[in-house]
């Protein structure tokens, strides 16, 4: 399972309740996912700062259980490539802005890496009975 672990470069961003604008901050970072040590099940999602010379800027160190969390692109952000990891029993949200070069005009256009990362964290965040219950679920709706 240690081929499972995934970084990629991001920084984080802040999203104001009033507002409800996403600002993202200026440093640098990097989120690596990789199995947790103690249970094989779960994972640590890890969002450092790239250089030490960031001022307070605090680790987002979080343990992750499959089938309790998404991470989704934020549609609604026109002016970057944003994606919100999500905790669904809790609702608490973390944002982030993809930070690798972008080929495209359009800023809140995924580019293919962006997507592969996407399709690789969710991969191994969503629970292995979780595509059967969608499934059933959507047969049931129809």
């Amino acid at each position: 399972m240690a081929s499972k672990t995934i970084k990629f470069n991001a920084g984080k961003v802040e999203y104001d309740e009033e507002t409800k604008r996403c600002t993202p901050l200026p440093h640098k970072g990097v989120i690596s996912l990789k199995p947790n040590a103690d249970d094989e099940d779960f994972f640590d999602f890890t969002w450092s700062p790239k250089s030490n010379g960031s001022g307070n800027i605090e680790k987002d160190e979080l343990l992750v259980i499959p089938g309790d969390v998404s991470f989704k692109q934020v549609t609604s952000c026109k002016t970057g490539r944003v994606v919100a990891l999500t905790f669904l029993s809790s609702g608490g949200k973390n944002l982030y802005w993809l930070q690798d070069v972008g080929d495209d005009e359009e800023l809140s256009k995924l580019t293919t890496k962006d997507k592969s990362i996407l399709d690789k964290v969710n991969e191994l965040i969503s629970s292995s009975g979780e595509e059967d219950e969608q499934e059933a679920k959507e047969e049931t709706e129809e």
